[in-house]
């Protein structure tokens, strides 16, 4: 019923108005329920051939899936969007972008950084040229994120000042230059919580005061879980870093609210709960700390538990593809053999009916000689041989017009044998035919006849 309903609801819409709603959708948040409803979108697109709203709703499915650790299904419909050339030279920018951007995060994930970064440098100089505050921003963001969680801190540190900067510009939005997205605009105040981060790494806790600030401020300006739980969470490093675990506890504690009744998945939850036992060892509170080391354990078994839940799936969903394909093979190889063998029939039964009636026609084809004609000229043609007229050859010929062409194509004959002929081929009379035989052949020399 849901889909149904929502089919006819999408149905409606145009193409930018179901890409704004494809943007609008939190993934960090999202699940099955989600993923059915960009389902659905995917469905109207292609049906009305909008390359950009499907290929945009696969990779959507596919950056859940790669948050929550579902690699394969995020691949599979990555690898959609090519197969099924949903991308071209054509396409919104932003699409592109975003391909290289989730296709980059998969890589990196899987540990193969150099194709990770090599996506994202194959991308960066056009991102650069389009001018976009939102595109600038974005791309730096992820290169911020790489190189934080190589430890390369001052790379980190140059490309979040970067994001940082634009995604201000991004908020603005002077001049009404950009389309601003709900979950986009929540996202574009992270920048500011990250760049706090970093400095809390580098151990430049004067200069992260600053951005905690105004990280918490932003709060107040937008009211997102997302950016609740990432602001919190940084501002929460924070406090743990200048001794005020008081206010740590605290923004910990929402940030374990938020993850165990939105997120729901396994990074957001280990996150906290490290965060929370390296907080309890500082203030020496053993019991908080044995109980979040267990709850640690507790995640990473639910975790391998998961794991091979989505593998057993996995493997059963490759089963039964392999045996849907293997029956496909089968039914297209019976219906080309069924096929070969009525074409064959049908020729064989063609053939035979064809010479059959071709056979019994051949009797029915009149010989060159044989036209024709009214009843009247041959009368007049009778008549003029019962009177041995001189101008009977001349009507004659006019009656059977190759008659006479074919007479002198086998022998060399003369008038009044040609005649001659022509009486026998009337049927007139044995008796008849003698005396007109003796009559022409009175003056002849050489007799044929």
């Amino acid at each position: 019923m849901f889909f149904l309903i929502s089919s006819f609801f999408y149905s409606q819409q145009t193409e930018e108005e179901l890409k704004s709603i494809l943007f609008d959708i939190e993934f960090c948040t999202a699940g099955l329920k989600e993923i059915h409803e960009i389902d659905s979108i995917v469905t109207i697109c292609r049906k009305y051939s909008y390359h950009d709203g499907a290929a945009l709703g696969c990779l959507k499915i596919a950056n859940i899936y790669n948050k929550n650790n579902d690699v394969k299904k995020a691949f599979y419909y990555i690898d959609k969007v090519d197969k099924e050339g949903l991308i071209n030279e054509e396409s919104d920018f932003e699409i592109v972008l975003y391909q290289h951007m989730i296709k980059s995060m998969l890589y990196y994930n899987l540990g193969e950084r150099v194709t990770a970064f090599g996506l994202l440098d194959e991308i960066y100089e056009e991102t650069i040229k389009q001018k976009n505050a939102y595109y600038t921003y974005l791309i730096n963001w992820q290169y911020a994120g790489f190189y934080n969680e190589m430890n390369q801190k001052e790379k980190a540190l140059e490309k979040i000042k970067i994001a940082y900067k634009y995604s201000k510009i991004y908020r603005e939005n002077r001049n009404h230059r950009y389309k601003i997205h709900k979950a986009q605009l929540s996202w574009s105040f992270m920048t500011t919580s990250y760049l706090a981060a970093i400095y809390i790494d580098m151990g430049r806790l004067d200069l992260a005061k600053g951005y905690i600030k105004e990280s918490l401020d932003d709060l107040k300006k937008k009211d997102n879980k997302s950016l609740v739980y990432f602001n919190l969470f940084n501002a929460a490093k924070y406090y743990r870093a200048v001794k005020d675990f008081k206010s740590a506890r605290h923004y910990l504690w929402i940030c374990k609210k938020i993850a165990g009744h939105h997120f729901k998945d396994e990074f957001h939850q280990k996150s906290v709960a490290k965060e929370l036992k390296s907080l309890y060892e500082e203030m020496k509170e053993k019991d908080s700390t044995a109980y979040y080391v267990n709850q640690l354990l507790d995640i990473q078994t639910a975790k391998e538990k998961q794991n091979q839940v989505l593998k057993d799936i996995i493997d059963k969903k490759d089963e039964a593809e392999e045996r849907n394909e293997k029956k496909l093979t089968q039914g297209l190889l019976f219906i080309l053999f069924a096929s070969g063998v009525i074409s064959v029939l049908f020729i064989s039964l063609f053939l035979h009916y064809y010479k059959k009636y071709k056979s019994k026609n051949l009797d029915k084809i009149d010989m060159p000689h044989k036209l024709p004609v009214q009843e009247c000229i041959f009368k007049e043609v009778i008549q003029l041989a019962k009177e041995n007229n001189p101008g009977f050859l001349i009507r004659f010929n006019e009656y059977c017009p190759r008659f006479s062409d074919e007479l002198l194509t086998v022998s060399d004959l003369k008038i009044t044998e040609i005649r001659f002929c022509a009486y026998l081929y009337l049927n007139f009379s044995t008796k008849r035919n003698r005396r007109i035989y003796i009559y022409f052949s009175e003056d002849r020399t050489n007799q044929k006849i």
